[in-house]
């Protein structure tokens, strides 16, 4: 499970360390996509192909179904752990997500995020404001028993 949240620096080689607590998830390859809010999502490869299957499920004469498999295929990369625990980001994908050289690392339980230092500050303000959680999770059931 990936928790946390880790700030790093994308090297001139558009390379970035992954925290030493993700690594060994990630040990068997992993995939980077296209995130919903100006981020990147970073799968294992057994969670993205589970993913994948859940796609491929439904039937490509629907346009969203395409418009999915556009930003889930189209716009994904596989990488692998370097000898010192890093990975290559693309070109395209640090370009769609505005990446410069300071990100921020983001668990999210079965996946993991990477923002932009700035990105990730704007979505703070937006995920530490007490009253709008409270509004916006009362449809979720967090309840544990």
């Amino acid at each position: 499970m990936f928790l946390g949240q880790y700030s790093h620096t994308i090297d001139s080689k558009n390379r970035l360390t992954i925290p030493a607590r993700y690594r060994a998830a990630l040990a068997s390859g992993a995939a980077i996509v296209q995130g919903f809010e100006c981020n990147l999502l970073v799968y294992t490869t057994e969670t993205f192909q589970k993913l994948a299957s859940r796609v491929s499920m439904h039937s490509t004469t629907n346009k969203e179904v395409r418009a999915m498999r556009r930003v889930l295929f189209g716009r994904a990369s596989e990488v692998s752990l370097d000898s010192t625990g890093r990975i290559l980001i693309p070109t395209f994908l640090q370009e769609y997500a505005e990446l410069d050289t300071e990100v921020t690392i983001v668990g999210s339980g079965d996946y993991f995020e990477i923002w932009s230092k700035e990105g990730w500050v704007k979505e703070l303000v937006s995920i530490t404001d007490p009253e709008a959680n409270a509004e916006r999770f009362t449809a979720f059931d967090l309840s544990t028993g």
